[in-house]
């Protein structure tokens, strides 16, 4: 919401970047400040192959400056494993104290009591701890590590502390795949349990591999089965808004099949623009700059931090080709992404005439 309202509250200077292509503000930004990772998930690849140094802490904390300038609202640290990496405390400090609100992505196998603490105090407001089952032996068969289940429940249960009282919001994401889904029942329980304030729930995409990739009839079981549960207990236990959000593969035979083909956004970008390239931005570990995380690895990057300002990026020239490529139908990553889709439809609601028709005639993803 926090995007939303920055753009309504400047909506006339939204409209007319939209209407000319041009760069808006980048109010919401994710940095990928490691590659590694110390646990080895079978969705991911991050711990398969070793990668180049990443960007230092003071390239880091320059790039926040720059961030905060161009009238960032929030950042949202990730990886890999962001923990692996020394200094988070102080780099989450340096924003907060620039106003910008800080999250991070984690798998809390490496926060104990007293670095959970030193994170929120630095100003840490939203952390997702990655779940996978409420089953232990399955959570740690997906994450590959013997352990892990006992470590990140630990780690959830020492930010809950500060959740309670209002100084973090605290949230679990579960990766929905072949193995774990029939175990997932109890999952809001055990996130109410150990304090989190809200449970996502995230399609295994096909790249991660054949063997995680549900069959239909193991969506139509979970559909069946599993996910009304899921529904019921969480908006019981107010872990969800929607009755939706518990079918991330969609309760349509149209949206199951375009689950089983990868497109999560369920067709919304054969209609309809993407706003992200006007208000969003992905940093890499090793400073490529990219649209958002399904670009990544599939588009090529808009520019290099080792060699740019990202001022110099966000108002470049591959950034613009990409804001005017952005029209219906979507660069073909959009159409697997579900991370903006809420966003968007709002933006629409909120839209007049002429926004609604210049989006539709101009804008987001088939090859940049």
């Amino acid at each position: 919401m926090q995007v939303l309202d920055a753009i309504l509250a400047d909506a006339d200077a939204f409209r007319q970047a939209v209407k000319e292509r041009a760069a808006f503000r980048p109010l919401y930004v994710k940095m990928k400040i490691i590659f590694g990772c110390n646990l080895k998930c079978e969705m991911c690849n991050h711990w398969r192959a070793p990668r180049e140094a990443p960007l230092s802490n003071e390239r880091l904390r320059e790039i926040v400056d720059e961030l905060a300038t161009l009238g960032c609202k929030k950042i949202h640290l990730s990886g890999g494993e962001p923990m692996l990496r020394p200094h988070v405390p102080e780099l989450i400090a340096h924003a907060s104290n620039l106003g910008i609100k800080m999250a991070m992505t984690t798998n809390g196998t490496l926060i104990d009591k007293e670095l959970a603490k030193s994170l929120v105090q630095a100003g840490l407001r939203g952390v997702n701890l990655s779940l996978d089952s409420p089953d232990r032996k399955m959570h740690d068969r997906v994450r590959g590590v013997p352990g892990a289940w006992k470590q990140t429940t630990r780690a959830i249960e020492h930010f809950a502390r500060f959740a309670h009282k209002g100084k973090v919001a605290l949230r679990i994401n579960t990766v929905v795949n072949r193995w774990n889904y029939a175990t997932l029942a109890p999952l809001p329980d055990l996130a109410h349990e150990l304090g989190a304030r809200a449970l996502n729930l995230i399609a295994v995409d096909d790249h991660c591999g054949p063997h995680l990739a549900l069959h239909r009839r193991d969506i139509e079981k979970y559909n069946t089965e599993i996910a009304p549960r899921i529904a019921e207990r969480s908006l019981a236990l107010g872990l969800m808004q929607k009755e939706d959000q518990a079918y991330p593969f969609g309760r349509t035979q149209r949206d199951i099949s375009l689950a089983k083909r990868g497109q999560f956004a369920f067709g919304w970008y054969d209609r309809f623009p993407c706003f992200a390239p006007w208000t969003h931005s992905l940093i890499d570990y090793n400073g490529l700059v990219y649209l958002c995380c399904m670009t990544r690895e599939r588009i090529p990057p808009l520019g290099d931090l080792k060699q740019s300002t990202f001022t110099e990026i966000w108002r470049g020239a591959r950034y613009q080709i990409a804001r005017r490529l952005m029209h219906p139908p979507a660069f073909t990553p959009c159409r697997r992404c579900d991370d903006f889709l809420e966003d968007n439809r709002k933006l629409f609601e909120i839209a007049d005439d002429h926004l609604a028709t210049e989006t539709r005639r101009i804008i987001p993803c088939s090859s940049v």
